[in-house]
C-alpha cells in the first residue's frame, strides 16, 4: 500500500501546488490507497491540477503495465450516480475491470475514478481506440447517460456492512466475479440514495472483492438478495 509520504515524494518536484497536494492527501483513506503504487495515487492527484471548470470532465488513458491493459482515470464533479455512469460506459466499451478506486473530495465536491481495465477481445481485434473511450467517458459522466449495461446476477453473495463515523457505513461485497458486476452494485447504491465518498474494486480469484465507503443507509441483504438474482432474473438500467 502507499503511504502518504510516499505520494508526497513523487510529487515533490511537479507542477502540482503544495497546497492542493497538502489539501487532497489530508487524512487520505486506507481503502484509497490499498494495493497502490505511489506512482499511480501521485498520477490522481496530478489529474487535479488546474482546477476544474464548471462541468468539466478530466479523462486520462494510457497503457498499463499488464499486456493488454489500460489504466482509465476520470476526474469530475461529485454528483449521484457518478461510478455508475462511469463504469457503465466502460461495460458498454467491452471492457472488463480489473480493479478500480475512486476518492471525493467535498470540500471541493470533486470525485476521482481509476480503474484498470482490459478487452477480453483484444487478442483477435483492433485494440481499445483510446481517443475514442475518452470521448464516451467524457459524455457518460457529463450528461448521466449510458446505453443499457447486461447485468447476469448469480450467487453465492456476501455483503456485509459496519458503521463508520459521520453516519457513514462501510460495505463490502464478496460475489462471483462477471461483467457488469461493479456497475451493477454501483447502480444499486444509486437507487438506495447512497453516496459513494470511497471505493476500491478487486479480484479475489474467481470472487470479486469489493468495499465502498457511502453516505446513506444502504440495506445490505437487499444488496446480495439482487446481485444473487433473487428480486429478479436480470437487471438492466433503466
Amino acid at each position: 500500500m502507499a503511504s502518504v509520504e510516499e505520494v508526497r515524494g513523487v510529487l515533490a518536484f511537479s507542477r502540482v501546488p503544495h497546497e492542493l497536494v497538502d489539501d487532497v492527501l489530508d487524512e487520505a483513506p486506507e481503502l484509497w490507497l490499498r494495493g497502490e503504487s505511489p506512482d499511480v495515487i501521485a498520477g490522481d492527484v496530478a489529474l487535479c491540477h488546474p482546477p476544474l471548470s464548471t462541468r468539466e470532465v478530466r479523462v486520462w488513458c494510457a497503457p498499463a503495465l499488464i499486456a493488454g491493459a489500460l489504466r482509465v482515470s476520470v476526474l469530475a464533479h461529485d454528483r449521484p450516480g457518478l461510478l455508475a455512469a462511469t463504469t457503465g460506459a466502460l461495460t458498454h466499451a467491452g471492457l472488463s475491470v480489473i480493479q478500480a478506486a475512486a476518492m471525493t473530495w467535498p470540500a471541493r465536491g470533486w470525485a476521482v475514478q481509476r480503474a484498470l481495465v482490459a478487452d477480453p477481445r483484444a487478442r483477435s481485434t483492433r485494440p481499445v481506440e483510446r481517443d475514442l473511450l475518452c470521448a464516451q467517458l467524457r459524455s457518460a459522466v457529463r450528461d448521466g447517460t449510458a446505453a443499457d449495461v447486461p447485468f447476469a446476477p448469480s450467487g453465492p453473495v456476501e455483503v456485509s456492512a459496519i458503521a463508520e463515523p459521520a453516519g457513514r457505513q462501510l460495505l463490502r461485497v464478496l460475489a462471483p466475479d462477471r461483467p457488469g458486476l461493479l456497475w451493477a452494485i454501483s447502480a444499486w447504491l444509486q437507487r438506495a440514495d447512497c453516496n459513494v465518498l470511497v471505493a476500491r474494486a478487486a479480484p479475489a480469484g474467481l470472487q470479486a472483492d469489493d468495499s465502498f465507503l457511502v453516505e446513506g443507509t444502504p440495506d445490505p441483504d437487499d444488496l446480495a438478495a439482487f446481485l444473487a438474482g433473487e428480486h429478479a432474473p436480470a437487471f438492466t438500467r433503466r
